[in-house]
């Protein structure tokens, strides 16, 4: 029996990363690598960033070249994304006062945040969050990750529609908007699509 991929055992998470690192919401993966303007990277497949090292002296038709990623490379990408992630969470669930932990769901909400965001900016910019994490005070850190006007929304210095939708739907994977918790500001937002640009990844 094959092994099962970690996007079949994370769907929530994986439905996410196809959605918005993809070709227009698609789910299709950028094939060419694009220059995300925002983040200031080259970008490919569901979301992959290549490092300024990678794309230094080259002009952008020999990046889009060498750097280009057929379909079946950009899925097997999600799982090394996930693993990455799961890493992140790791450090996170560290964090956690003893007999305290993450629910499947909050995990799977993690994991997309975590490939869009990265680990090292929730540590370093999430100083409320992660000072209610280290507190057990779960609800909370959700509200600073996922809130769509506290939470990682901000891209280019301003916040973003696209991050504050993504940010919702993530949250809902943990049940955080459950009786529209966060929902009701933002006028119905999950449910349009905004998305303004494409976002990064670790």
């Amino acid at each position: 029996m094959a092994e099962k991929r970690l996007s079949d055992l994370y769907p929530q998470a994986s439905k996410i990363i196809r959605k918005y690192e993809s070709v227009n919401q698609s789910g299709q993966p950028h094939i060419i690598p694009y220059y995300d303007k925002l983040g200031k990277k080259w970008t490919v497949g569901f979301g992959r960033t290549l490092g300024n090292k990678q794309t230094e002296g080259l002009t952008n038709d020999q990046i889009k070249k060498r750097y280009a990623m057929p379909r079946e490379v950009a899925e097997a990408d999600i799982d090394r994304q996930i693993e990455t992630s799961l890493q992140g969470v790791n450090q996170l669930s560290s964090m956690l006062p003893e007999g305290v932990e993450f629910s499947k769901g909050e995990i799977e909400a993690l994991i997309p945040l975590i490939q869009n965001v990265g680990i090292t900016k929730i540590k370093s910019q999430g100083v409320k969050a992660i000072e209610a994490l280290r507190k057990g005070d779960k609800k909370e850190f959700r509200k600073q990750l996922y809130d769509p006007d506290e939470g990682f929304v901000k891209a280019g210095g301003a916040k973003q529609r696209g991050l504050q939708a993504r940010r919702l739907e993530e949250g809902s994977i943990a049940k955080v908007y459950e009786g529209g918790e966060f929902a009701r500001k933002s006028g119905g937002m999950i449910m349009r699509n905004y998305y303004d640009y494409e976002p990064r990844s670790i």
